[in-house]
């Protein structure tokens, strides 16, 4: 049986440590495909976290190996930490060593290669998670339009962007977020995906650059001044970005940079503090009536956020005013 953890916030502690058969089939499951793994391989080491349709994997391969894969159900990013692997997509080869991303696989894409002992972080993105994204740069097409001409980043400069978003994502808490936040961070890291690697969706290679030009302060600025205004109406992303004449990726970006947080963390953080001054002044019957003025309709998660901000119970607030 596969080794579990019990400590999964270690670095060295993996869900599943085997070889042979059982590493096979191990991966085979986790990826939805056939791997066609071949080779002595090793020890197998595998961990995986999964956050709004995107998963971040750890895997190792201790031994030369090989590979001939069915097309996955999702779209596969490598970036190498250590050792050396080759992907093979019909009659182009890629190499990737220490510090190299490579997209490895997609719908309706066999691939094969080889690597001889290895150190990876594999981040797969599901089919919904990219054509949200698709929708955002251009809402004509879907996934089923996407093709991509390269396998490796477009530059350097978007090698970096990818990681360092990809690191960001990975190292949060998805227990901490509700689940249109996890959302939001799962369609950056799409459109990041689409801006890293050349393909039919994305043609202009100046549109990554003009979306970390618009990532600015002002950009933030004028999201605040929206959404102060308007916390109590149903706000979408694509609403604020259009308001700041920006697109929604570089509002994503504009939040990240100058505040560590998502648009929509913003505004439910807004929120929070509208409901607090209500209730601190006694102005509603319940805290029911509270949080729906302001868009939180499910009760348990409202009063967690609620304590973990203003260290209280809702109740609490209320009743303090009243007496």
């Amino acid at each position: 049986m596969p080794d579990r953890a019990s400590r999964s916030d270690s670095p060295d502690v993996f869900d599943f440590e085997g070889d042979g058969d059982q590493a096979r089939e191990w991966l085979d499951t986790a990826y939805g495909s056939s791997l066609g793994l071949r080779g002595q391989m090793g020890t197998v080491h595998h961990r995986r976290r999964e956050r709004g349709g995107v998963a971040f994997d750890r895997l190792r391969i201790e031994a030369p190996i090989e590979f001939d894969a069915e097309p996955m159900p999702v779209l596969v990013v490598v970036d190498v930490l250590g050792g050396e692997i080759e992907y093979t997509h019909g009659s182009v080869t890629d190499r990737g060593h220490d510090g190299d991303t490579v997209l490895a696989s997609g719908w309706g894409m066999p691939f094969s290669g080889s690597g001889n002992g290895y150190d990876v972080r594999n981040t797969s993105i599901s089919l919904e998670v990219l054509t949200d994204a698709i929708a955002d740069i251009d809402p004509e097409r879907t996934s089923e339009d996407l093709s991509f001409s390269r396998f490796v980043p477009r530059s350097a400069a978007a090698a970096a962007q990818w990681r360092a978003v990809v690191d960001r994502l990975s190292a949060r808490s998805a227990e901490a977020e509700d689940a249109q936040a996890r959302g939001e961070a799962s369609r950056l890291l799409a459109n990041t995906l689409l801006h890293t690697f050349d393909n039919n969706i994305v043609r202009d290679d100046s549109t990554d650059a003009r979306d970390l030009r618009d990532a600015t302060q002002a950009t933030v600025r004028r999201a605040q001044r929206l959404i102060d205004e308007r916390a109590g109406d149903d706000l979408a992303l694509s609403e604020i970005a259009q308001a700041c004449h920006v697109t929604p990726r570089a509002l994503q970006y504009a939040f990240r940079r100058h505040l560590d947080c998502t648009p929509h963390a913003y505004l439910r953080q807004v929120r929070l503090d509208l409901v607090h001054q209500v209730l601190r002044a006694g102005a509603v019957p319940t805290v029911g009536d509270a949080a729906a003025r302001f868009g939180f309709f499910n009760p348990g998660r409202f009063a967690a956020e609620y304590r973990l901000v203003f260290g209280e119970n809702p109740g609490q607030t209320l009743v303090r005013a009243s007496s």
